[in-house]
């Protein structure tokens, strides 16, 4: 196993396959780098392709710091600098966007050759002046503080709510599947992780994004919407939206095939 240490002393887990032009996966919240598993493999035949583990998550330490988004983009551009890239194909899934968005805040588009940002918003919470974040705009301030109090008094609790929302298809036994990797993570991680996404608001850094990206949405995400789909694509200047026919958030999940096709599309014709 492969990890590099950050500036304030954390080991984070990475793998990187493969030869040519980097690509770099970011997965989402409560996930883990296996998350782009048969994408890895695939586009490893033809470019260097890498994945980690966030801190907290998987297998990279669980520190008892740095759990802003600020500090994970950070650990990326300190990976990216480890690993000596360059003209980077950049891809976050959910939470891995949001990391994207603070990247490109803190770091500006120098290193990065695309982006492609994969159903997520860049504001969680709705207010009165927005309805394009979680849930179809029904997700407010007070929804976040509620699950909050939940994510750290019952983890699981959370947990299966959130994913009979996520993935409304899930059979009994996958959902007892996908219960088993929840209960893998920390509460005060993702406790943590989840108040950063609700306080934080990209859409400043949109215009910022100067190089040519990708924004994907699962058809039937119950999780974000075309609209918002959309709406970046109208502030992210070299953009294109692509939808993911027959899928819902967990798309990276659900059709590895097409996003191993989306991303060699991006990787190759730039």
């Amino acid at each position: 196993m492969a990890f590099f240490e950050t500036s304030d002393g954390v080991k984070l887990y990475y793998q990187e396959k493969g030869e040519g032009n980097p690509i770099v996966f970011i997965h989402g919240w409560g996930m883990d780098h296996t998350s782009f598993d048969p994408t890895f493999e695939a586009l490893s035949e033809n470019y260097k392709v890498v994945t980690y583990d966030l801190r907290g998550f998987g297998s990279s330490e669980k520190p008892r710091i740095g759990f802003t988004l600020n500090r994970f983009s950070q650990d990326l551009q300190e990976l990216i600098e480890f690993l000596d890239l360059h003209d980077v194909t950049l891809a976050g899934h959910s939470m891995g966007t949001s990391v994207i968005f603070d990247y490109v805040r803190a770091f500006g588009v120098s290193k990065l050759k695309s982006v492609t940002l994969l159903d997520m918003t860049p504001k969680l919470v709705n207010d009165e002046s927005w309805n394009l974040g979680l849930f179809h705009g029904e997700y407010h301030l007070e929804d976040a503080h509620r699950d909050l109090t939940t994510i750290f008094n019952d983890m699981e609790a959370f947990g299966a709510s959130f994913m009979k929302i996520a993935i409304p298809y899930l059979t009994d036994e996958m959902f007892e599947e996908t219960m088993e990797g929840i209960k893998l993570n920390s509460p005060f991680v993702l406790a943590g992780m989840w108040h950063a996404m609700a306080v934080n608001d990209y859409r400043d850094v949109l215009e910022k994004i100067t190089v040519p990206a990708q924004i994907v949405y699962g058809e039937k995400s119950t999780l974000y919407s075309k609209e918002t789909a959309e709406y970046l694509h109208a502030n992210i200047p070299n953009s294109k939206v692509i939808p993911f026919e027959n899928c819902t958030h967990m798309l990276v999940l659900e059709n590895p095939s097409k996003l191993t096709e989306v991303m060699d599309d991006i990787a190759s014709s730039i």
